[in-house]
């Protein structure tokens, strides 16, 4: 696979394989064709949809990880979804037009993280299987129509979760 593959018009593989951990530590983070398919699913059917709904720069953190990759991840689980190519972890970055990104520490980046996560819940053309709103990050995926779960949850960035309802997540600032 090329680093530079397209895997929708906003989003390229090298930003859903690319980890600084995983080059600080020589661990190869390389997809696989199945991995590459998945990760075009995760951008067709929902990171693609979020982007142009926002019309704001969605910054992915953390796309797919290797399985050596993964096992160093502080609360990383051996069933992920990042280890098929299935979720990614993002922010969304500031004005496009003026060509900014906001780190993800900086003013106004949390009203733009309830907006992408309202979206997502709201959007008919955004679908999800698990949805987690942490207070610096969004983590997302998408399995297939058939089987997503539309599992909502909020974390706390500590490894401690909370399953809230469609409802209730609306409300979560």
């Amino acid at each position: 696979m090329q680093d530079n593959q397209i895997l929708s018009p906003h989003f390229s593989l090298l930003e859903f394989t690319e980890s600084a951990t995983a080059r600080k530590r020589g661990i190869a983070n390389e997809a696989t064709p199945e991995v590459v398919d998945n990760l075009t699913r995760l951008c067709h059917h929902t990171m693609e949809p979020l982007r142009e709904a926002l019309g704001l720069p969605v910054i992915i953190t953390s796309g797919y990880r290797s399985k050596p990759l993964n096992d160093i991840i502080a609360h990383h689980s051996h069933k992920s979804q990042h280890l098929t190519g299935c979720a990614c972890d993002f922010y969304v970055g500031g004005d496009d037009t003026t060509g900014s990104k906001c780190n993800v520490l900086g003013a106004g980046s949390r009203g733009r993280l309830i907006k992408a996560f309202r979206l997502i819940l709201t959007s008919e053309s955004i679908d999800f299987d698990q949805l987690i709103l942490y207070p610096n990050f969004i983590h997302v995926s998408y399995v297939s129509p058939r089987t997503n779960r539309h599992y909502i949850m909020e974390g706390d960035g500590s490894g401690k979760y909370r399953r809230v309802s469609h409802e209730t997540a609306l409300t979560l600032v």
